[in-house]
């Protein structure tokens, strides 16, 4: 079996009631069979009987949420009460897993962190880059029929990889857009059926060349100016409404206060603000929007077999990635020219929880 994963899949430790977001709260958490008998046996110890806060009325397990969606078991200072009397080894298998992610193609394992979980923001927050670690054992997998695919696929995520890491010095539009043009490139060999790794990279060497960039850079900067981004940008709170749906009151009053900005300032206002914002933010957090688009390349890109869907995540990956930055710049404004740091991982999580869960919420939220 081959291992591949991000490094701080390793270094994750839960932060536990430092949390700014908790997972213990506003999911509907799914207890495993074994979890269940272990806390009917441990009733007394546990000082609360397993049917009042667990459900099983509808053939699945599932955590009875108390007011305002805590998980019962979560005390008052946000800390779990199953390990406090039992230990961490009665957790059930969806806490102890998350935010742990595990994507296998035969004998391929990649594992990663759901970016959901604030103390993961926080950790890409502190790296200079994303690295990544690689390790074998000696199992073996039945054969895997979409091999080939995969591999073509991990030669085209390294490809958009390298170009986000190699050249910090090119802005991150650029980066986005040729690291776009990249993952176009591998459609346009995988709808043809040429799946091979080395004549991609012979393709697409050319993009990765710091001279074509930034002409690259110049074209982009007549084609996205402030402006057309101002225009795009207040068209966006349309798709907002899913997400003050499913989170908390914290996070609609901050997609409020991004709403009534976007609403009341003029366009030469939000192209000072923006500058500002830029000249506050970039030192701080630039080497993080590069973590950001890297681990989201990494854990969210891959689509076997439907490989052209990678195109419609990238593209959302860009939609979410706007909304976080109008959301955090309405904050900053609303802040008088300052990011909280705890806010910016705050509005992250939030998002995250829809864009990642989307499709698992039964199981996880």
């Amino acid at each position: 079996m081959n291992y591949l994963t991000v490094d701080v899949y390793k270094e994750f430790k839960c932060s536990a009631d430092a949390c700014s977001n908790t997972c213990c709260v506003g999911w509907r958490v799914e207890i495993d069979k074994e979890t269940y008998e272990k806390m009917i046996e441990k009733e007394e110890q546990l000082g609360v009987l397993a049917k009042e806060w667990l459900d099983d009325t509808r053939g699945r397990v599932s955590v009875r949420l108390a007011d305002h969606k805590r998980c019962p078991m979560l005390t008052d200072n946000n800390l779990c009460r199953v390990v406090l009397k039992l230990g961490p080894e009665y957790l059930s298998t969806v806490c102890t897993m998350y935010p742990r992610q595990f994507h296998q193609y035969g004998e391929n394992l990649e594992g990663y962190l759901f970016m959901s979980c604030p103390e993961v923001i926080s950790m890409l927050m502190e790296k200079d880059a994303v690295e990544f670690d690689t390790g074998q054992d000696q199992r073996t997998m039945s054969e895997y029929p979409h091999l080939r695919l995969y591999l073509f696929e991990c030669t085209v995520r390294a490809s958009m990889v390298e170009i986000l890491q190699s050249m910090p010095q090119i802005s991150l539009n650029t980066r986005l857009f040729t690291a776009f043009t990249v993952l176009e490139e591998g459609i346009r060999m995988y709808r043809e059926d040429q799946l091979d790794g080395e004549a991609f990279e012979k393709e697409v060497s050319l993009y990765a060349q710091e001279a074509i960039l930034w002409g690259v850079e110049t074209r982009i900067g007549q084609l996205v100016d402030g402006r057309k981004q101002y225009q795009f940008l207040r068209q966006l709170f349309f798709i907002m409404q899913q997400y003050t749906q499913a989170e908390s009151q914290r996070f609609a009053k901050l997609i409020r206060q991004a709403e009534l900005y976007f609403s009341e300032c003029g366009m030469e206002q939000y192209l000072s603000d923006v500058q500002a914002f830029k000249e506050n933010c970039r030192a701080e957090y630039g080497r993080f929007y590069t973590n950001y688009w890297v681990y989201r390349i990494f854990s969210y890109m891959i689509t076997i077999p439907e490989y052209e869907k990678s195109k419609e995540k990238f593209i959302y990956t860009a939609v979410e990635f706007a909304m976080i930055q109008m959301i955090l710049l309405a904050d900053f404004v609303k802040q008088g020219g300052r990011i909280d740091r705890e806010d910016y991982i705050y509005i992250i999580s939030c998002i995250s929880r829809v864009a990642e869960h989307s499709s698992k919420c039964e199981s996880i939220a």
